[in-house]
């Protein structure tokens, strides 16, 4: 068997291999993203992770909450999906949005609050975080999520190198064959003219 012909076989069949590989990762991520969200919820609703745009007054006698008292503001609202105090593990403050997020990273909940008036002003469940950290399994199990998302890198490198040689491999044929026929052609005219 020429190297040709055994690259040719053994990239279609990585590549098929691969393939189906892939298909059942996009699977699995498809069947997380629609049922996971609402499992790991709690009944709170889905945000996105990004601040929300809130108007503040423009006037020069508003005054911001410093971040003691948007806290206590915030835990006297008793707001869903906090159970206590300690749960929160972090609180940042957007500046052009005026807006402090308070944050459970374990559980992955997040409020909004105005930093002006202390009031909720959106919640919810971080389900682009979720998808992105312990999305592929990592809910179970992290080391799982780690070790798909590492192989789907090699094989991805791997299905760009197969897929490249599959898609060359019939213009190295054409390119043979016609390098054949020149060369036949010629000698069939040596013949000839001798």
């Amino acid at each position: 068997m020429k190297a040709k012909q055994f690259f040719s076989k053994w990239s279609r069949e990585i590549h098929r291999w691969v393939g189906l590989y892939f298909a059942l990762v996009t699977l699995i991520y498809i069947t997380e993203m629609l049922a996971l969200p609402s499992v790991f919820s709690h009944g709170l609703p889905v945000v996105d992770g990004k601040p929300p745009v809130v108007e503040v007054q423009k006037s020069n006698d508003t005054k911001l909450l410093s971040q003691e008292v948007a806290k206590e503001k915030f835990i006297q609202q008793q707001p869903p999906g906090l159970d206590s105090e300690d749960e929160i593990d972090e609180i940042t403050y957007f500046t052009a949005n005026k807006v402090y997020r308070f944050s459970n990273s374990e559980k992955l909940f997040e409020w909004y609050v105005d930093a002006g008036t202390g009031e909720i002003i959106k919640y919810g469940f971080n389900v682009t975080d979720f998808l992105e950290f312990k999305g592929l399994l990592g809910w179970l199990y992290p080391w799982i999520h780690n070790t798909i998302e590492f192989s789907f890198l090699f094989f991805m490198a791997t299905l760009g190198i197969t897929g490249v040689y599959l898609f060359i491999y019939p213009f190295l044929i054409k390119l043979r064959s016609d390098k054949v026929t020149s060369t036949d052609n010629s000698s069939v005219q040596e013949v000839v003219s001798n």
